[in-house]
């Protein structure tokens, strides 16, 4: 009995038939192909794919659509593969041409064979990435995704395994992110940054072309599932992208992405061809999904809450209110300390102007004591309210044992991560409190320099062996310490407590605890994004006032006023 074809689980059906009826259509048929998925992702439809980021492996279908949402860990050059072959009836001798786009084994029948030197062929290229999961997301994130469904669709449309035990509520879920922050730091010093077992991409040319077993994109040693993720997360995906049509430096290293696209799981590329011939093996497709874009969005954060629900004004003053409380209480009841914590979590670069960068603002907040996990505790409360954070314990063996900038393997032909490889606007908190006693190693020195650059210059550089390369990033940067950090920032403040510590932790925390349900952090979350994401402009008559202002500061305090002064003014007036 014949099925009805359904464009989520079999689209290559749909791609087929606006290629074979490519001479009636005007316009280049790639372009119908386009339009026809734009067509059908509508916000609904999405929400009926299946998320790589949720769903095993094996509960996908090979050449199905899926969504995925990632940033983009690493770049290859770009892949050649058939765009249009011919095939050859072994029985009749008919000859066809098929569309290869999409694709990366040739489809043609057990009676075909793939015509290599046919006039018809095409020969075109594609962009190819390494993708993974967005690093440091947190895990409210994926919660939010998931109790709308988002998460957990499958081929025909949105999918519940009974066999799985379901989250706990969004709304109690503080215990659960300082376990998952716990582990995420413990497990940090020994996590895969070291090099040594890692999966090697590279930069071959696929094989598929000709219908043979493909291998080819990448290397991995065998035995190596090392997904080279930034920041060590168990739930970590990866996947190798495919572009098409995509302009050349539309997309960066460390973008994230909102694709869709067919899901290629093809056991024959898991296939090795002779080491001298191609290098080491990719992957196999069962670990590292292959993924052929057929909609790409950039995303400028990954806060789910922020498409669909937006504050007013009286909201936004009502949520600054209550937010400010709540971080006043984080901080033992000091209000000027919360509100430059509240400017840090909404910062952002908006300019360069030479080496100067516009919008930063690193904050140290010290006479923060080790006693009673404070740090830790703090840090708690941001990771339930910021989509993305991510926190470093400032140790001396973290310092030595974990590589916190990308480096190039040119054997192996990939980029290692680094814990410094965050996508914009992830939070970077840095415990420093966690320091102990003991000479620093030359790696530990050159660690703290990165970290260094990237709260000066916001700028991480990128280790390629023989040289380095320079990348801009946006990473609201705040550490915590006990006395004067030793790192570089642009405001230090010191937290000023009522009483010791010790006596107050326990009660501040607790009054938090009754303060957070759903609604709130759902509404704080989405303030953070919306302050974050806001454009802000001077106007004339306020540019003159500033400029005004400038003056007489300077003419009041002769040679003590510099311009990285106006700068911080503007950047707090924000």
């Amino acid at each position: 009995m014949p099925v009805a074809e359904n464009w989520r689980t079999t689209p290559h059906s749909l791609v087929s038939k606006v290629y074979n009826a490519r001479q009636e259509n005007a316009g280049p048929w790639q372009e119908k192909v386009s339009a026809m998925f734009t067509e059908l992702l509508s916000k609904e439809n999405l929400d009926t794919l299946p998320s790589l980021n949720e769903t095993p492996n094996h509960e996908l279908t090979d050449g199905q659509l899926v969504r995925f949402k990632g940033m983009v860990q690493d770049m290859y050059d770009p892949e050649i593969y058939m765009a249009e072959y011919e095939t050859r009836n072994l029985s009749t001798g008919v000859r066809t041409v098929h569309c290869g786009r999409y694709r990366d084994v040739l489809h043609s029948s057990i009676k075909e064979e793939v015509l290599e030197e046919s006039e018809h062929n095409v020969m075109k290229d594609r962009g190819v990435l390494y993708c993974v999961s967005i690093p440091g997301e947190n895990p409210w994130v994926a919660d939010v995704l998931t109790s709308r469904g988002d998460a957990q669709a499958g081929p025909s449309g949105t999918y519940h395994n009974p066999l799985k035990r379901g989250l706990e509520p969004a709304a109690s879920n503080g215990n659960s992110e300082m376990e998952s922050e716990e582990m995420e730091t413990e497990n940090g010093d020994a996590a895969n940054h070291n090099g040594t077992t890692a999966e090697h991409v590279g930069g071959k040319r696929s094989k598929g072309e000709d219908g043979n077993p493909v291998a080819g994109l990448n290397g991995t040693a065998a035995g190596h599932t090392d997904l080279n993720l930034p920041i060590p997360n168990g739930k970590g995906k990866a996947v190798i992208v495919k572009l098409y049509d995509t302009p050349e430096g539309s997309v960066k290293l460390c973008d994230m992405l909102d694709l869709v696209g067919i899901v290629s799981l093809d056991p024959a590329m898991a296939v090795s061809e002779p080491e001298e011939m191609m290098g080491s093996s990719l992957p196999p497709p069962s670990l590292v999904p292959r993924l052929h874009v057929v909609q790409m969005k950039k995303m400028s954060h990954n806060n789910p809450l922020a498409g669909s629900l937006t504050l007013h004004q009286t909201e936004m003053e009502s949520s600054r209110a209550q937010l400010l409380h709540i971080l006043s209480q984080a901080l033992l009841c000091d209000s000027l300390a919360a509100e430059y914590l509240l400017y840090n979590l909404v910062s952002k670069v908006y300019g360069r102007r030479d080496v100067q960068v516009l919008g930063k603002m690193c904050l140290n907040l010290f006479n923060i004591s080790s006693q009673s996990n404070w740090s830790r505790r703090i840090y708690t409360i941001l990771g339930l309210l910021m989509p993305g954070s991510h926190y470093l314990p400032l140790s001396r063996q973290q310092l030595e044992k974990t590589r916190f900038i990308p480096q190039k393997d040119f054997e192996a032909n990939r980029l290692v991560s680094g814990i410094l490889q965050l996508p914009s606007g992830t939070s970077l908190i840095i415990d420093e409190t966690a320091m102990n006693d003991g000479q620093l190693s030359a790696q530990a020195v050159k660690n703290l320099t990165a970290i260094g650059n990237l709260i000066s210059w916001q700028k991480v550089d990128y280790d390629f062996k023989y040289h380095t390369l320079e990348y801009e990033t946006d990473i609201p940067v705040m550490v915590m310490s006990e006395g004067r950090s030793l790192l570089p920032s642009d405001f230090q403040l010191m937290v000023k407590t009522e009483d010791s510590p010790s006596n107050m932790l326990e009660t501040c925390f607790r009054n938090i605890s009754s303060l957070l349900n759903q609604d709130l952090l759902n509404r704080l979350r989405l303030y953070l994004t919306q302050c974050r994401e806001q454009e802000y402009s001077l106007t004339e008559e306020l540019q003159k006032e500033v400029q005004d202002d400038f003056v007489r500061m300077r003419q009041e305090n002769q040679g003590q006023v510099t311009v990285d002064d106006l700068h911080a003014h503007l950047v707090l007036a924000r």
